[in-house]
């Protein structure tokens, strides 16, 4: 019995400091996130979640409610003038790429790390052509953050514009997309990778599952139009055109994700002319 008291006496007590981490669950670690996001405190927030996941992850705990929070925490605006100049870029956006970025920039000065802004940076950097650049800050946020969805649809369509196909595959191949919010993006870019190794059955496939997602998705007429046969081209590239240029904001915010989204309409309207000889 002393010997018992002995080792009992010999481990040493928690500190309330282990004690309280050790009861920390995810529901309380959201909390707390939340909390000092209400703070204003982004940056503390962010951290706290992410190390929650990689934690859960090594357990092969769920880690859905802890993403959704990140999520939420990176993504908010916390000031009215930021959301204002945010919400100018974007009607700029298709007009005017440029001044779109610059308005973008503004409001990065006041929230310099509100996700919704690097993300729509990085979107209109890549309809301006800089993917290199685009590649290349995404690769560094992701170091920071390897859980942001977005993010890594950013660095798909990177790779995509630069046409480095064995880099797409890889990451693609690593990324479930069957259970992501973002699939019928990531399938515009399979139907991409397709044709451009010449398997237009493959292509067809992934635009009839890009259909079964989301059958208002309006660059699914773009890749109709691209995999028709040439006699029912003509009225696929019109409804194209003519869906793309009656869009309104509302519908164009809502499929923004896709940075082509609505601008291969010269292109089918060239292809259209030269068909027939005309615009009619």
């Amino acid at each position: 019995m002393s010997v018992a008291l002995f080792i009992f006496a010999g481990v040493p007590e928690l500190s309330a400091e282990v004690k309280s981490k050790k009861a920390e669950t995810s529901k309380d670690l959201i909390e707390k996130a939340y909390n000092l996001s209400l703070q204003k405190d982004r940056a503390q927030a962010c951290t706290i979640l992410i190390n929650a996941i990689k934690q859960e992850n090594l357990h092969n705990g769920n880690t859905t409610e802890l993403k959704k929070a990140l999520q939420q925490v990176s993504y908010m605006f916390y000031s009215d003038r930021a959301q204002q100049v945010y919400e100018l870029a974007l009607s700029l956006r298709r007009t005017d790429p440029s001044q779109a970025l610059q308005k973008l920039t503004e409001a990065q000065r006041v929230e310099a790390d509100n996700m919704t802004l690097y993300t729509e940076m990085q979107r209109v950097l890549l309809i301006k052509g800089e993917a290199s650049t685009v590649l290349e800050n995404v690769l560094k946020k992701r170091e920071q953050n390897p859980f942001d969805e977005q993010l890594v649809l950013l660095q798909a369509q990177a790779l995509v514009y630069l046409g480095n196909w064995s880099d797409y595959k890889k990451l693609r191949d690593a990324f479930e997309i069957k259970k992501s919010n973002l699939q019928k993006y990531w399938l515009a870019l399979d139907i991409e990778q397709d044709l451009y190794e010449k398997s237009p059955g493959k292509a067809k496939e992934a635009l009839l599952a890009a259909q079964k997602v989301d059958a208002k998705y309006p660059e699914l007429l773009y890749w109709q139009w691209r995999l028709a046969p040439e006699g029912e081209k003509k009225p696929l590239g019109q409804k194209y055109v003519k869906g793309c240029k009656n869009i309104s904001p509302t519908q164009y915010r809502q499929y923004m994700t896709d940075v082509n989204l609505c601008r291969k309409v010269a292109e089918v309207e060239t292809a259209i002319k030269s068909s027939n000889g005309s615009n009619e």
